[in-house]
């Protein structure tokens, strides 16, 4: 990777900070959850609860590097990250995969110590979440292998280590997690080839975290010691009805986004237990 700090300087404006957790930020990814009949929130959103549930073993927290949103004037990064759009800047584009390498490779200079601290130790393996529109051939080659591939901190880590399952991979579209969604490559049903690995497992947009679950399930499944999940952007919708959402989108945007904080670093307030 070339120059990190430069190219995401360039388009630092487009990044949102991800809130630590506290009261009305959900404690696995970081989003709003909803709030109880007694006005207090819960402490994990609908979408985490959900995804969660349907897996035997999941990963909490899903690290994000920043917030984004689809729709509106805000919307450049996750037209980079989502959409894979060349983005005009200083007079020509920028290609989506040079940015997400830099943001990427900067992110985890500068957090390695947060992440490894989840994980246990040091990382022993990196891997990403392959593609599971295979009906698409044109879509069906990701593009994190080819990113985490330009960041010299993790590329000599990386194995393809993940297999989508055609029947099971279908149900995350419809927001559900699945145990059996995918497969890990050369490991037999049951088989515990990943013992006493250490996996961060990278993606490019956290929604609901159905492919995020189903896929570091799949890799506990197979023996892994401890899998982190990292992933740039998580996307949120905030709305009127939802106070949680919106109060951590207003405070992203009023607040200028650091690569020296992050989600497990920055000051946080323990919030009550609870679900939704």
């Amino acid at each position: 990777m070339g120059d990190a700090k430069a190219l995401t300087d360039s388009v630092i404006s487009l990044f949102r900070n991800v809130p630590a957790v506290r009261p009305g930020v959900c404690r696995i990814c970081f989003a709003g959850p909803n709030d109880r009949p007694n006005g207090e929130p819960y402490e994990v959103c609908s979408s985490c609860d959900r995804t969660t549930k349907h897996v035997r073993r999941h990963v909490e927290p899903v690290v994000s590097i920043s917030l984004a949103v689809e729709k509106g004037d805000d919307n450049q990064l996750f037209r980079m990250v989502a959409r894979k759009e060349a983005i005009p800047r200083g007079g020509r584009p920028m290609r989506p995969d040079n940015l997400m390498a830099a943001t990427l490779s900067r992110f985890y200079e500068a957090h390695k110590a947060c992440l490894t601290g989840l994980a246990g130790g040091p990382f022993t393996m990196v891997t990403t979440i392959p593609s599971t529109r295979l009906d698409r051939p044109a879509q069906a080659f990701h593009i994190m292998p080819r990113v985490v591939g330009m960041v010299d901190a993790l590329k000599h880590l990386y194995k393809p280590l993940l297999l989508a399952d055609e029947t099971h991979a279908r149900v995350l579209t419809r927001r559900r997690s699945h145990p059996n969604a995918f497969r890990t490559m050369g490991v037999p049903e049951g088989g515990q080839a990943l013992s006493g690995e250490r996996v961060l497992l990278v993606d490019d947009l956290f929604v609901s975290g159905a492919h995020v679950q189903s896929a570091a399930s799949a890799l506990l499944e197979a023996g892994a010691e401890e899998v982190v999940a990292l992933v740039i952007l998580r996307l949120i919708v905030p709305a009127p009805w939802h106070a949680n959402r919106t109060n951590i989108w207003q405070e992203a945007g009023a607040r200028p986004f650091s690569f020296a904080r992050c989600c497990l670093c920055d000051p946080t307030t323990a919030g009550d237990q609870g679900i939704h």
